[in-house]
Protein backbone atom coordinates (compact mmCIF):
# COMPACT_ATOMS: atom_id res chain seq x y z
CA UNK A 1 0.00 0.00 0.00
CA UNK A 2 1.52 3.13 -1.01
CA UNK A 3 2.15 6.12 1.59
CA UNK A 4 -0.67 9.23 1.57
CA UNK A 5 1.68 11.44 0.16
CA UNK A 6 2.54 9.22 -2.65
CA UNK A 7 -0.96 8.87 -3.66
CA UNK A 8 -1.80 12.74 -3.42
CA UNK A 9 0.96 13.32 -5.71
CA UNK A 10 -0.17 10.58 -7.96
CA UNK A 11 -3.97 12.43 -7.64
CA UNK A 12 -2.56 15.67 -8.39
CA UNK A 13 -0.44 14.77 -11.81
CA UNK A 14 -3.91 12.76 -12.68
CA UNK A 15 -5.84 15.81 -11.99
CA UNK A 16 -3.55 18.02 -13.67
CA UNK A 17 -3.37 15.73 -16.77
CA UNK A 18 -7.45 15.81 -16.78
CA UNK A 19 -7.56 19.76 -17.44
CA UNK A 20 -4.03 19.50 -19.58
CA UNK A 21 -6.30 21.22 -22.21
CA UNK A 22 -6.83 24.38 -20.15
CA UNK A 23 -3.73 27.00 -20.07
CA UNK A 24 -1.51 27.63 -17.02
CA UNK A 25 -2.41 29.34 -13.98
CA UNK A 26 -5.97 29.09 -15.38
CA UNK A 27 -6.14 25.77 -15.48
CA UNK A 28 -5.46 25.86 -11.30
CA UNK A 29 -8.73 27.74 -10.85
CA UNK A 30 -10.55 24.89 -12.59
CA UNK A 31 -8.95 22.21 -10.43
CA UNK A 32 -10.01 23.89 -7.73
CA UNK A 33 -13.83 24.53 -8.33
CA UNK A 34 -13.25 20.68 -9.72
CA UNK A 35 -11.83 19.25 -6.49
CA UNK A 36 -14.41 21.35 -4.37
CA UNK A 37 -17.29 19.71 -6.40
CA UNK A 38 -15.80 16.34 -5.25
CA UNK A 39 -14.98 17.14 -1.40
CA UNK A 40 -19.02 18.54 -1.27
CA UNK A 41 -20.73 16.34 -3.15
CA UNK A 42 -21.74 18.66 -5.49
CA UNK A 43 -25.54 16.89 -7.33
CA UNK A 44 -24.90 15.91 -11.12
CA UNK A 45 -21.28 16.71 -11.28
CA UNK A 46 -19.49 13.26 -11.89
CA UNK A 47 -15.52 12.63 -12.40
CA UNK A 48 -13.78 9.74 -13.28
CA UNK A 49 -13.41 7.32 -9.74
CA UNK A 50 -9.33 7.04 -11.06
CA UNK A 51 -9.31 10.92 -9.68
CA UNK A 52 -11.29 10.08 -6.72
CA UNK A 53 -9.95 8.51 -3.24
CA UNK A 54 -11.98 7.18 -0.53
CA UNK A 55 -9.65 8.81 2.22
CA UNK A 56 -10.82 12.47 2.77
CA UNK A 57 -7.52 13.71 4.17
CA UNK A 58 -6.11 12.52 1.03
CA UNK A 59 -8.75 14.44 -1.08
CA UNK A 60 -8.15 17.66 1.28
CA UNK A 61 -4.23 17.38 0.83
CA UNK A 62 -5.40 17.73 -2.89
CA UNK A 63 -7.94 20.29 -2.49
CA UNK A 64 -5.68 22.48 -0.34
CA UNK A 65 -3.12 21.99 -3.18
CA UNK A 66 -4.83 23.35 -6.22
CA UNK A 67 -6.73 26.35 -3.90
CA UNK A 68 -3.37 27.68 -2.96
CA UNK A 69 -1.61 27.24 -6.46
CA UNK A 70 -4.78 28.41 -8.01
CA UNK A 71 -4.99 31.79 -5.88
CA UNK A 72 -1.34 32.70 -5.93
CA UNK A 73 -0.53 31.71 -9.59
CA UNK A 74 -3.90 33.83 -10.50
CA UNK A 75 -3.05 36.70 -8.35
CA UNK A 76 -6.15 36.47 -6.34
CA UNK A 77 -3.85 36.67 -3.33
CA UNK A 78 -0.86 37.41 -2.50
CA UNK A 79 1.68 34.69 -1.00
CA UNK A 80 2.65 35.87 2.00
CA UNK A 81 -1.07 36.97 2.70
CA UNK A 82 -2.57 33.32 2.00
CA UNK A 83 0.30 31.87 4.04
CA UNK A 84 -0.92 33.84 6.77
CA UNK A 85 -4.55 32.83 6.41
CA UNK A 86 -3.39 28.71 5.80
CA UNK A 87 -2.11 29.51 9.33
CA UNK A 88 -5.29 30.71 10.97
CA UNK A 89 -7.57 27.96 8.83
CA UNK A 90 -4.76 25.44 9.94
CA UNK A 91 -4.98 26.71 14.29
CA UNK A 92 -8.56 27.34 13.96
CA UNK A 93 -9.16 23.43 12.92
CA UNK A 94 -6.81 22.25 16.12
CA UNK A 95 -9.33 24.42 18.64
CA UNK A 96 -12.56 23.64 16.18
CA UNK A 97 -13.09 26.87 15.18
CA UNK A 98 -12.54 26.38 11.46
CA UNK A 99 -15.82 27.16 10.22
CA UNK A 100 -17.33 24.12 7.47
CA UNK A 101 -17.81 25.69 3.93
CA UNK A 102 -20.29 22.96 3.15
CA UNK A 103 -23.06 22.33 6.57
CA UNK A 104 -24.06 18.67 5.52
CA UNK A 105 -19.87 18.04 5.75
CA UNK A 106 -17.23 18.45 8.71
CA UNK A 107 -13.80 20.19 8.52
CA UNK A 108 -11.57 17.34 7.93
CA UNK A 109 -9.73 17.19 11.40
CA UNK A 110 -5.70 18.87 11.41
CA UNK A 111 -3.06 17.00 9.06
CA UNK A 112 0.40 17.69 8.57
CA UNK A 113 0.38 16.35 5.31
CA UNK A 114 -2.47 19.10 4.48
CA UNK A 115 -0.49 22.23 5.33
CA UNK A 116 2.28 20.75 3.53
CA UNK A 117 0.38 20.53 0.61
CA UNK A 118 -0.82 24.00 1.09
CA UNK A 119 2.54 25.14 1.14
CA UNK A 120 3.79 23.59 -1.40
CA UNK A 121 0.59 25.05 -3.86
CA UNK A 122 1.52 28.68 -2.58
CA UNK A 123 5.00 27.92 -3.80
CA UNK A 124 4.11 26.66 -7.24
CA UNK A 125 1.62 29.27 -7.29
CA UNK A 126 4.65 31.88 -6.96
CA UNK A 127 6.20 30.43 -9.90
CA UNK A 128 3.35 30.48 -11.99
CA UNK A 129 2.34 34.02 -10.96
CA UNK A 130 6.31 34.40 -11.70
CA UNK A 131 5.89 32.83 -15.40
CA UNK A 132 3.21 34.70 -16.27
CA UNK A 133 4.42 38.11 -15.75
CA UNK A 134 1.05 38.95 -13.94
CA UNK A 135 1.48 40.65 -10.01
CA UNK A 136 -0.87 40.25 -7.23
CA UNK A 137 -1.91 42.49 -4.87
CA UNK A 138 -0.15 43.73 -2.00
CA UNK A 139 -2.82 42.58 -0.20
CA UNK A 140 -6.72 40.95 -0.84
CA UNK A 141 -9.69 40.96 0.50
CA UNK A 142 -10.07 37.18 1.93
CA UNK A 143 -11.47 34.84 -0.27
CA UNK A 144 -15.31 33.25 0.02
CA UNK A 145 -15.75 29.81 -1.78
Amino acid sequence: MPDKRSVVWDLIRKWEAYRRNEPIPARFMTLKRDLYNVRNGVPGVIYPPYLVNPDDEIMAAVEHYFLCRAWVGNGVQPAWQLRAMTDIYNLGKEYGLTPRHNPARPVTPPSQMQKDFQAIGIADGEMDLKVSGRTAPLVAKPPTY
